[in-house]
């Protein structure tokens, strides 16, 4: 029984695919774990103003029965040379007084 074989052209096209690919994707990961240290080396630290200062506008915020404070800023990005797109998605929870007391990072 003969084995199938790719042309030798498809085989190089899927390892510079495979090369090129993987690095950015685990580039985004990077880049997202380093804002996730930041934010969480500002717990205790930052104020609500400092972070909209930092991050814009929140999206969307809610004053809860305790008043603390949840925020959520979504940004969309896009790759310079491709049309990868991805969303990140800042959660903080601030002190009634207006202290960061809680960072989460979700990207997809």
């Amino acid at each position: 029984m003969k084995r199938a074989t790719l042309p030798i052209a498809v085989s190089m096209v899927l390892v510079f695919v495979l090369c090129t690919v993987v690095p950015c994707m685990t580039g985004c990961t990077s880049a997202a774990k380093k804002k996730e240290a930041y934010w969480n080396s500002q717990l205790g630290v930052a104020k609500y103003d400092d972070v909209v200062t930092r991050l814009g506008p929140p999206t969307a915020k809610e004053t809860l029965s305790d008043k603390s404070v949840v925020a959520k800023w979504v940004r969309t990005s896009q790759t310079v040379n491709s049309s990868e797109l991805w969303t990140e998605e800042f959660v903080m929870r601030f002190s009634p007084s207006g202290v960061l007391t809680q960072s989460t990072l979700n990207e997809y």
